[in-house]
């Protein structure tokens, strides 16, 4: 909900330490974070080093369902024997998984998109905060617009679905009391003037509501 990193470094040493196992849920991360995109487990220099790894089919990956568990052989036949999520679901469509491997394929060819995405989040926050906005630093495609207050959250985002731009506002369960928030999410696909337009948007509405002077 942040746009945040956990510390895998510290992590892994305490899993080492221990003698204890760890799994990263990448959805958030991958095709974002780290160099080339590899996730949490890049970011830290970690690949390869983390028993089980999740993520989705959606959001960097570009499908719509589905998602993927992946780790040592004898990890992933145990979960397809005893993972009552896999049991009971059903196969992916073919499409989702060919535009899967055509995502990791673009990411092994090419950091543009990343490159791109990582601009245009830091153009982002840069200018909400320089308009007055209390946002939180991100390491991926997260823009956190803090606002504290649950209701001032729902209509913030309602009056900027009216100016045109769609954003959701989040509130206690889904954060901790005391911290709603409007999630931005900035994609690679994003030109400077769509940042811009946003921007103005989240301006005007944050004068109309008290929020900026």
């Amino acid at each position: 909900m942040d746009g945040n990193v956990c510390p895998l470094d510290k992590i892994y040493e305490l899993a080492q330490k221990y003698d204890a196992m760890v799994m990263v849920d990448e959805s958030h991360s991958a095709g974002v974070v780290g160099q080339t995109g590899r996730g949490t487990t890049e970011r830290f220099n970690l690949r390869g080093k983390i028993e089980i790894l999740t993520g989705t089919l959606g959001k960097a990956f570009g499908g719509a369902v589905g998602g993927f568990t992946t780790g040592k052989r004898e990890i992933i036949e145990m979960l397809r024997q005893r993972s009552r999520p896999y049991l009971f679901s059903n196969s992916i469509p073919p499409a989702i998984a060919a535009a899967g491997i055509k995502m990791v394929e673009m990411m092994s060819a090419t950091n543009e998109l990343q490159d791109r995405l990582h601009a245009n989040t830091a153009y982002f926050i840069k200018k909400m905060v320089e308009a007055g906005f209390d946002c939180k630093p991100s390491e991926s495609a997260i823009c956190a617009v803090m606002l504290y207050d649950a209701p001032l959250s729902q209509k913030f985002a309602a009056r900027l679905q009216e100016e045109g731009i769609y954003v959701t506002g989040f509130y206690y369960p889904v954060v901790p009391k005391g911290q709603a928030r409007i999630r931005v999410q900035v994609s690679a696909a994003h030109k400077q003037e769509h940042l811009d337009k946003c921007i103005e948007a989240f301006t005007k509405v944050g004068k109309e509501l008290g929020i900026l002077k």
